[in-house]
């Protein structure tokens, strides 16, 4: 009986001097909390490790996809003080922030292939120069691109444009003009899956 307690002790202890992975059924709870998060989509790779009395937190949230970099930090620390403030045990959480891409229908591999085969970067300048040339070329006297932001979801680019109109111009002939440009652009540049071209009233 002694011996017998003695092995729990021991085994105990060295527990609390090792890293243990945690069940996932016992990280549920804390599951459910990241999911209540306002501007949370899902989440997964949640895993958790025990070092001694100490428990650290990895996960992966998911955000929308057009959220802006300061917006999907903001839920990601609001997760983060969710999690301590309503499960005291962790003591550190590691939080990674996807895009979500449950409405584009992409395959993995398409999505590594981006990743081995280019240079986003490059390619983003690319299809920038495109647009521009496009504008330029056929819409200068009818729209003025102000703004190209880039989205990037798997292998595929989507842009939203901003442009500013003549004080002159009609918004039937702004929108003909803004359909055409989308339809251009698509067909000049493959790995760009949707256009969206947004009208500021600010002409400046």
């Amino acid at each position: 009986m002694i011996v017998n307690a003695g092995l729990k002790t021991g085994h105990q202890s060295i527990l609390e001097l090792v890293d243990a992975a945690i069940p996932a059924q016992q990280l549920e709870p804390i599951r459910q909390t990241i999911l209540q998060v306002e501007g949370v989509k899902g989440c997964h790779r949640l895993r958790g490790r025990r070092a001694g009395s100490s428990l650290y937190l990895d996960v992966h949230i998911v955000v929308d996809p057009f959220s802006s970099v300061s917006v999907a930090h903001e839920v990601g620390e609001y997760v983060r003080r969710q999690i301590n403030l309503n499960h005291p045990e962790v003591s550190e959480v590691f939080i990674h922030i996807d895009p979500a891409f449950l409405q584009f229908s992409c395959s993995t591999k398409d999505h590594d292939s981006i990743t081995k085969e280019s240079n986003i970067c490059q390619e983003i300048k690319h299809v920038e120069a495109t647009v521009s040339d496009i504008f330029s070329s056929q819409l200068s006297e009818k729209l003025t691109i102000k703004r190209i932001t880039p989205h990037l979801l798997h292998s595929k680019i989507l842009l939203q444009i901003v442009v500013a109109m003549p004080s002159t111009m009609s918004i039937q002939d702004v929108m003909i003009a803004a359909e055409h440009a989308e339809k251009e652009i698509l067909k000049a540049a493959p790995n760009v899956a949707r256009v969206s071209i947004q009208l500021s009233l600010n002409s400046e």
